[in-house]
Parts: structure tokens; sequence; C-alpha cells
């Protein structure tokens, strides 16, 4: 694909989110040999001492962290050409972003969770130390805390080394189920929804508040790009923006996440000008609450085909219906075929399609 200016590639994205009409989705489109939807990449991490960290038994603390060691790790999309002076990078008809650490569990180390890194898996856990939702004054102020200082940190040094080429994006924020199920635990939480209501609503709101000031102290911090910011999904928004996530639905029912924890995504929401709600194409389930009011503005859907029992071509259906209200992005591998019916059948306005596309013997 011809590579696009920063005009051309802000006025796709302007048009993304109004829905306008126009040729083609957003496109970035990659190739791999083979079907590797499943494979775990590890990862490893220079810590602030100069060593790798591949795996340790000790909850990793925030001193053993130094940004300028880490800077790079995690890039989207890779860029395909040096850093220069003409200007942001783009790829394709995405901007190239980075963000503080993206496997990184960072609000729940703000809360206080123990953080267990399982590097071999590429992945950074959270471990649970709540024992009950009444006990919120176990939650962390966000003054003189440790881990909040070391995520500001973080993006100012990314602000800095950026200098305009790359953009800068929010960190991975769970969103509110997510984050109590983290602090207290998945059946604890579970069980608590039904035992101690009103602890359980406390704490979402404590919870939901901090995430909205750790999402609003890494903005003040992100270099403005024609008034707007990137998304973490590399497209740029005329204005704020925030990306929440509610990974847990996958153990509610619709109605109880409408009830109980939708209204805390909403106020999350409202707090920015543009909003993403990420979910998992094997729990679409509560895409029905998400359409039913203004916020979120749109809606992401990471692929897990295989993983469960859905196919690309299966979740068709469901990603006609978030069209018909709000943008969508998908995000995924799949095969050429897949890809092709994707844009054979789906509308383009307001669609956005990233994909590393198998090729299959």
């Amino acid at each position: 694909m011809a590579e696009l200016d920063v005009n051309t590639i802000i006025e796709k994205h302007t048009a993304f989110w109004n829905r306008d009409s126009v040729d083609q989705p957003l496109l970035n489109v990659s190739s791999i040999e083979g079907d590797t939807r499943y494979d775990l990449q590890g990862l490893s991490i220079t810590l602030a001492d100069g060593s790798e960290l591949f795996e340790q038994d000790e909850p990793l603390t925030p001193d053993q962290l130094d940004p300028s060691t880490i800077l790079h790790e995690g890039e989207f999309p890779l860029r395909t050409r040096p850093a220069s002076d003409n200007g942001p990078l783009i790829v394709d008809d995405l901007m190239v972003t980075r963000a503080p650490l993206g496997k990184m569990a960072w609000v729940e180390a703000i809360l206080g969770c123990p953080i267990v890194p399982k590097l071999d898996t590429g992945s950074i856990y959270s471990a649970p130390y709540l024992r009950s939702p009444g006990e919120l004054d176990k939650i962390p102020s966000l003054n003189d805390n440790a881990w909040y200082d070391l995520l500001l940190e973080f993006t100012r040094q990314l602000a800095e080394d950026a200098a305009g080429s790359y953009q800068v994006v929010q960190c991975l924020q769970r969103g509110p189920i997510d984050l109590m199920s983290a602090l207290l635990g998945h059946s604890r939480m579970c069980y608590a929804i039904y035992d101690e209501p009103e602890q359980m609503k406390a704490l979402t709101e404590k919870v939901t508040e901090i995430f909205i000031e750790v999402a609003k102290g890494q903005e003040a911090l992100i270099p403005k790009l024609n008034g707007g910011i990137c998304t973490p999904f590399a497209v740029w928004a005329p204005g704020t923006v925030v990306r929440t996530q509610c990974d847990v639905t996958s153990s509610v029912s619709a109605k109880m996440y409408e009830e109980v924890f939708f209204p805390f995504d909403v106020e999350i929401c409202k707090n920015f000008d543009y909003s993403i709600v990420h979910l998992h194409s094997g729990y679409l389930h509560t895409v029905e609450v998400l359409l039913k009011q203004e916020y979120p503005t749109a809606v992401q859907v990471s692929l897990d085909t295989g993983s469960t029992p859905f196919t690309v071509h299966d979740l068709i259906p469901v990603f006609a219906r978030v069209l018909e209200e709000k943008p969508l992005f998908i995000q995924g591998k799949m095969t050429q075929p897949e890809l092709d019916e994707l844009l054979e059948v789906l509308p383009p306005r307001g669609l956005y399609i990233s994909t590393s596309t198998m090729n299959e013997e």
C-alpha cells in the first residue's frame, strides 16, 4: 500500500469516527507463514540494573523498572521505515504508536495488586489481595504512588523520545469489571455481586475514579497532533480518547453486566471525547448493551477464532450489527479468504481491520 501523508491519514481517521461514506475501511495488513494464532510469544525485560528479567518468584516492584531501558518494547504497527524529519510515521492506514510497556498490568499495580511476570508466555499478571469489597481503605492513593509515578515518567520519556515521529498512546487499562476481578479474585468477585452489592458498588466507583485519573494523567503528557491524540489501535482521534475493556464479562450475563458494571464503563467514556470498549470474539453477548446509548463511541473486537467456537464467518452478523450504530475495530490473525470475505460483505464506513493474514499450504 502506498504511503500516505499525515493530512490524508487524519482525514481518513476523521471519516472513520464520523462513519462517513468511504470506498474502503481503514486497513493494516501483513502476512505470516502458517497458522500461528495460538503461538505464545515470550518476552524479556531489561531491568533498571541492566540485567534481563525472564522470570522471578517474587512480585515485580516499580524500582526494578527504568523506562529508559524498555522504551522500545512494543510498537504498533511495526514501522517499515526508520524515523526521519518527515513527520509522523505511518504504516498502511495507521499511525505508528508506542505505549508504556504494553504487557504491564499498570492499573492493577497502581491499585495495590502484586505483579507477577510470566515472561515465557509474554504476560505480566496481577494477583488479588482484597478479601472483601468492603476493604476500600486498602486501595492506595495516587499521591506518592510509585507505580503511578513510574507510569507518568514512562509517558514523559516516550513523548521526549518520539519527538513527533511515533504517537504516544494510553497504556493498557483494564476496565471496572476486570479490575474488580483482579482485586478480589474471580470467584470472590462473583459471590460479592450477590452477597455484598453495596460494598461492590462503592469499590467499583473507587476503581473507576482511579482509572479515569490514570488515563487523564497520561493524556496531559501526551503530545497532541492537530489537536487530537491516537488510540492504542493507531487511529488518530480529533480530541481526547480512552480505551477500556470488559473481558470478565465472559463470566457474567449481559443483564448482570448492564446492571452492575456497564454504568461505570459509561462513566469512564463520558470523560473523554472518544471511547473504545475492547471485547474478545468468543464473548460478544454484551454487544447490544454497548449499542444502547452514545457511550462507548466505538467497539473493538480481538479475534480468538479457534480457541473459541466462532469463526470469522460466524462473527459477520455481529460485526454488521455494530456497524449499524458505531465504528468497529477488528483486530487479529485470519486467513486471506477470511479477510476477503469481511471486505466483501461488511460496509466500509466506520470499519477498521488490522490483521496478519496466514499463508496456509
